[in-house]
């Protein structure tokens, strides 16, 4: 899922393993069993939501498709996205057997049929809905906390015929304003899609958690870290109210974006409060974490 080396300004090629690596050193990993026996997407699988000429260019390094998303091109980076859209969607998979499952990626919500942008190569939560709405009939939903609007599954509306299905319009949740307003604002949206839940027309949902909605972050500024915090345990108060025995009301985390070179551990300390969090919520799991976020000196 990572290219060893950078690809350019955004850290997020590498957030997978520093986020791993960071929950390990913090003796943290039993609470997250990895399930790695997946396999990565092919071009067949990227069809659902891109132009065959866009996928092949990019694969092939050919430009402009091959930096169209902002990032430097290397095959290993090319390689390293067939994992990390592949993750996203089996993470969805696993979580419809009533669990809660963690994808550690990136990179998807600004991609386009036709090309990549905003440091997203392909839109993994289309080609993710999609294939799980062909494979099963049931219907998600994003709750998309990045600071930067999801422009990716409106833009491939009208180029993927089932994904209206897969993700009503509706279930693109992306908060606006600042503050209070931000919080209100998705409160207001959540409110509507747990009643969605409630009449069975969202079957799961997508939590992307997105660091950069952080004001500390080098691209966001609309929350503090405890209203970042208070809306996910918003989110996970109210979806373990679905909860019964060991069914869990499926829910995948994923990351998102989070750009701090002051501190990049900042961001990766919010995602593990965020994780841990989770636990206590939904498996009423309590540990003790002394946090290493940073707030930014400006």
């Amino acid at each position: 899922m990572v290219p060893n080396k950078d690809v350019g300004y955004s850290r997020s090629p590498q957030k997978p393993s520093l986020l791993m690596e960071m929950i390990r050193l913090n003796d943290l990993a039993k609470y997250f069993p990895i399930k790695s026996r997946w396999k990565p997407f092919t071009k067949k699988d990227f069809e659902i939501a891109h132009t065959t000429e866009y996928i092949n260019g990019f694969f092939s390094g050919k430009l402009p498709d091959a930096t169209s998303n902002g990032l430097e091109w290397s095959p290993e980076f090319a390689s390293s996205v067939r994992y990390t859209t592949s993750s996203l969607y089996h993470a969805m998979l696993e979580s419809i057997k009533g669990k809660i499952c963690l994808s550690p990626a990136s990179g998807f919500h600004h991609a386009m049929p036709s090309l990549g942008t905003g440091y997203c190569t392909f839109s993994g939560q289309v080609i993710a809905s999609v294939k799980i709405y062909q494979e099963l009939g049931l219907s998600g939903g994003y709750l998309d906390l990045d600071e930067h609007y999801g422009n990716s599954i409106e833009d491939s509306r009208e180029f993927v015929p089932d994904l209206n299905r897969a993700i009503p319009v509706y279930a693109n949740v992306n908060p606006k304003g600042s503050g209070k307003k931000y919080i209100k604002d998705f409160e207001t949206k959540f409110k509507f899609i747990l009643k969605k839940i409630q009449d069975k027309e969202i079957h799961y949902l997508v939590v992307c958690s997105g660091a950069d909605s952080l004001i500390d972050d080098d691209l966001g500024g609309s929350v503090n870290l405890k209203e970042w915090l208070s809306i996910k345990k918003t989110i996970y108060s109210e979806l373990a109210k679905f909860d019964k025995d060991n069914y869990k009301f499926p829910t995948t985390i994923t990351l998102f974006g989070g750009y701090r070179e002051d501190h990049f551990v900042s961001v990766l300390d919010a995602h593990i409060q965020d994780l841990l969090l989770c636990l206590m919520l939904r498996f009423n799991i309590k540990i003790n974490y002394t946090s290493k976020y940073q707030k930014k000196i400006k």
